[in-house]
C-alpha cells in the first residue's frame, strides 16, 4: 500500500502582481559568514545571487480568509539564494531583510516565518503607457527614500526554457530560522511567470544604512540581471524544521 505524500497547509494565497527581480552576483565567500547556521550559498556558474525584490500581493487570502483592510499589500525584500548545507538539490531563498508598510504582515513574518522585517511607509507607483510598463518602489528608511525603477516593453513574454529568469524567479523553497535556532523551510507553489523586456532600470538604495553587512557586497556594482513580470499566482505553505 503507497503512503500518501504529506503537503503542510496553504498558509497564504495571493496574486503577485508587479513583481520586480533586481539581481546581483556576490562572491559566494563573502556571503557565506551572513547566513544563519545550516544554510550555504547556492552556487550558479561560480557565483550567489542576492536579489532585490519589490512586489505587491493581491487578491489575499491567509488560512482561507481575507484579512480586512489588505486589498493590496506591497513588500520589499532582500534574498539570497541558498541551499541546506550537504544539500545542493534543495535550492531556495533566505530573505536578509524585508520591508513591508502594515505592522500586522510584519508581525505575522516575524511570528511564523521568523524572518527579519521591518515596517515603513511604502509606495509603489505602476504606469502603463502604450508600449511600455513602468513599476516603481519606493520606501522610506530613517528619513531616507530608498528607490527600485524597472521599464519593460510589452506585450509580456514567457522566457526561453534554461534563461536566467528561471533561476531568479525559481526556487519553491523559502528558509528562515525559528526562535529556537533551529532552520525552517515552506514550499512555495508558484508556476513560470511571463516577463516584460527590461528597457532601463534605476536602483537608488542605501546599501549599508539600510541592509548593513550584507548591503556593503554590492553597493557599488551594477546587478547581472533585472526582470519585472506582471502577475502570477502565488501560495506559500506553512513551515516545517528541516
Amino acid at each position: 500500500m503507497s503512503i500518501p505524500f504529506f503537503s503542510p497547509r496553504r498558509i497564504l494565497q495571493a496574486t503577485a502582481r508587479n513583481r520586480v527581480v533586481v539581481g546581483y552576483a556576490v562572491d559566494p565567500d563573502r556571503v557565506a559568514p551572513i547566513l544563519p547556521d545550516g544554510l550555504v550559498p547556492a552556487r550558479n556558474e561560480g557565483t550567489t545571487y542576492v536579489s532585490l525584490v519589490g512586489v505587491e500581493l493581491a487578491n489575499l487570502r491567509v488560512l482561507g480568509v481575507v484579512p480586512p483592510g489588505f486589498r493590496r499589500v506591497p513588500a520589499v525584500e532582500l534574498r539570497v539564494h541558498v541551499h541546506p548545507a550537504g544539500a545542493p538539490d534543495k535550492e531556495g531563498t533566505w530573505t536578509a531583510q524585508a520591508h513591508v508598510p502594515q505592522h500586522l504582515v510584519a508581525w505575522g513574518a516575524r511570528l511564523l516565518y521568523g524572518e527579519r522585517v521591518e515596517v515603513t511607509s511604502m509606495q509603489p507607483i505602476r504606469r502603463k503607457p502604450v508600449d511600455h510598463v513602468e513599476m516603481t518602489y519606493r520606501f522610506d528608511w530613517k528619513g531616507r527614500e530608498q528607490r527600485i525603477r524597472v521599464r519593460g516593453e510589452r506585450p509580456p513574454v514567457m522566457p526561453a526554457p534554461g534563461a536566467r529568469a528561471h533561476v531568479l524567479f525559481g526556487p519553491r523553497r523559502r528558509f528562515s530560522t525559528a526562535r529556537d535556532g533551529s532552520l525552517l523551510r515552506a514550499r512555495i507553489d508558484r508556476p513560470a511567470a511571463p516577463v516584460y523586456r527590461v528597457q532601463e532600470h534605476h536602483v537608488s538604495v542605501q546599501w549599508p544604512a539600510v541592509y548593513g553587512d550584507i548591503g556593503r557586497l554590492f553597493q557599488n556594482q551594477a546587478p547581472a540581471h533585472v526582470l519585472l513580470s506582471p502577475r502570477t499566482p502565488v501560495a506559500l505553505r506553512w513551515p516545517a524544521q528541516t
